[in-house]
């Protein structure tokens, strides 16, 4: 618990990073670099960073393990370069489609494999006659009088093939191996170089080595300059497998065909295995049928009498219930309420009353008196207002 905390050696290239492999101090010296110049970071890939966006006069500086953008990514990676803009990328190894688009390749005699680049013991161990680095410029007004010494390099490497039609050669190493250059792409230029080690805290802390980025990185023009945070080992991002897919025209089609077999097995499927849904009728309303019948019995008896009190039972305690008013009198105080209450004239409501105190006091009730009551209350019904 008291011991010293061991340092810890995995490759980073973050610039949040202080591990020794962690690009911190560059980041923060990038605006005196560039003075006055607006540094942006990317978070994204190039094909997002840069489609549809018209940047002009611009850098890009990618500092990583390895750099093998995908075919999307190059493509936009060299059309803003031959805009005019500068791109600076430095990798102990350059692969994928932007290496055989600009057909270059580094040695790979010290490859460090993927499950290593994040083991900090297996890292400081490494193998050490390949983990010192002597490197300088070729250009005499950069070029120091005794050669850069970078120590815990990761794999030494150097280019071993480019295109010497539009290649400038900007550093070599002590064993006059190149390491360093520059390719004119249209209007622009790529600077390459496979030294990232010498970009990081590591060695940017000495006041000798960090000489040597500060130098690099001047062949960039001071102007707005986008710092590249995405395509490093220690993201930790998780890339779609589709992407796989989309990279690749003859994975892409068999990756739709599937989609579309898929698609008609399952409605064949659907056609063939649904059952018939029955049919259902839905529960008949018996409460109506049971009035018919009730009304057809009381009509068959002949008691017009019995229906007639039923009716006038029922249309008081409507009367009742609506209006608020009490019905065991029918007076005028009575009728002149009803009337304002309902909106009905005058005389319709005062022969429907009339009519039930009448056929309430008679013993006998004949089907005329009973169609004329069960009328007049029907119109009440319609005409009321409330």
């Amino acid at each position: 618990m008291l011991a010293p905390k061991p340092i810890d050696w995995k490759l980073s290239y973050l610039k949040k990073d202080n591990v020794p492999f962690g690009t911190s101090a560059l980041s923060k010296t990038l605006t005196t670099l560039f003075p006055s110049q607006i540094i942006t970071t990317i978070d994204a890939p190039i094909y997002n960073s840069l489609k549809s966006k018209e940047l002009d006069k611009c850098n890009y500086i990618f500092i990583n393990q390895s750099f093998e953008p995908d075919k999307l990514d190059t493509r936009e990676l060299l059309k803003f370069v031959e805009k005019g803009n500068r791109v600076f990328v430095a990798a102990n190894y350059f692969s994928g489609k932007f290496a055989d688009t600009l057909n270059i390749k580094t040695d790979d005699y010290f490859d460090i494999k993927p499950d290593v680049v994040k083991d900090s013991n297996l890292i400081s161990n490494l193998y050490k006659p390949h983990d010192t680095a002597r490197i300088n410029f070729v250009n005499p007004s950069l070029k120091n009088k005794r050669d850069y010494v970078f120590q815990k390099v990761i794999a030494n490497t150097y280019f071993v093939k480019f295109d010497t039609s539009k290649t400038i050669v900007l550093g070599k190493n002590a064993n006059q191996k190149i390491n360093f250059i520059e390719i004119r792409q249209g209007k622009g230029s790529i600077y390459l170089s496979t030294v990232p080690e010498a970009f990081t805290n590591y060695h940017f802390v000495s006041l000798s080595n960090n000489d040597y980025a500060c130098k690099a990185l001047s062949y960039l023009p001071i102007q707005q300059t986008l710092w590249d945070e995405y395509y490093k080992v220690g993201n930790g991002k998780q890339e779609s497998p589709l992407k796989v897919l989309f990279n690749n025209p003859a994975l892409l089609t068999a990756y739709y065909v599937l989609l579309l077999t898929t698609l008609l097995f399952m409605l064949i499927g659907i056609k063939r295995k649904q059952r018939i849904i029955p049919v259902i009728e839905p529960l008949r309303n018996t409460t109506l049928d049971f009035v018919e019948i009730v009304g057809t019995l009381y009509f068959q008896k002949g008691n017009h009498k019995n229906i007639a009190d039923k009716k006038i039972l029922y249309f008081l305690e409507y009367i009742r219930s609506t209006f608020q008013v009490r019905t065991n009198l029918f007076d005028d105080d009575f009728i002149h309420r009803i009337i304002n209450l309902s909106g009905i004239e005058k005389n319709k409501v005062i022969d429907l009353f009339n009519l039930i105190s009448d056929m309430s006091y008679k013993q006998e009730v004949n089907q005329a008196e009973l169609h004329k009551l069960n009328s007049m209350i029907e119109m009440f019904y319609k005409e009321n207002k409330r």
